[in-house]
């Protein structure tokens, strides 16, 4: 027989949560509250979980922005219109994407990365690679 009283009942904690699914990689406000909403938390426990989170600088779009559109362009070698259209699904303002993508454009040698991107392709391939990760195909034709 099973003993009823060793039973752990399993306390609900927002902040752990939401602590837990950051903690491999920055996410967006949306995409916590998201998390939360899905783990079927009040959206009062939400709200003040967030709260907490901004306080303690967990959770900041305008550094998630960056640090999305500086991965997706250096690792990734995603192209502007691509980073902006990733971070629009991910409900981070249009003022912050404009920022860190323009940021991230003025610090790095795109035109090294497009480069090695589209090394021994012809035109129509170059074109079409360019245009899949999301560069202006005519800023770097021939």
């Amino acid at each position: 027989m099973r003993n009823k009283g060793n039973k752990k009942t399993v306390r609900r904690d927002p902040l752990a949560d939401a602590l837990r699914f950051i903690k491999f990689r920055a996410r967006s406000e949306w995409e916590v509250r998201n998390k939360l909403k899905s783990k079927g938390y009040s959206t009062e426990e939400i709200e003040k979980t967030l709260e907490i989170l901004k306080l303690r600088g967990f959770i900041d779009d305008a550094k998630f922005a960056y640090l999305y559109a500086y991965d997706a362009l250096t690792v990734h070698h995603k192209g502007p219109y691509r980073i902006r259209y990733e971070l629009r699904m991910l409900h981070v303002d249009e003022y912050l994407i404009e920022d860190a993508v323009a940021k991230v454009l003025s610090e790095v040698d795109v035109s090294e990365i497009v480069r090695k991107l589209i090394e021994g392709l012809d035109e129509r391939k170059r074109r079409e690679k360019l245009y899949r990760h999301g560069f202006d195909t005519e800023l770097f034709e021939g």
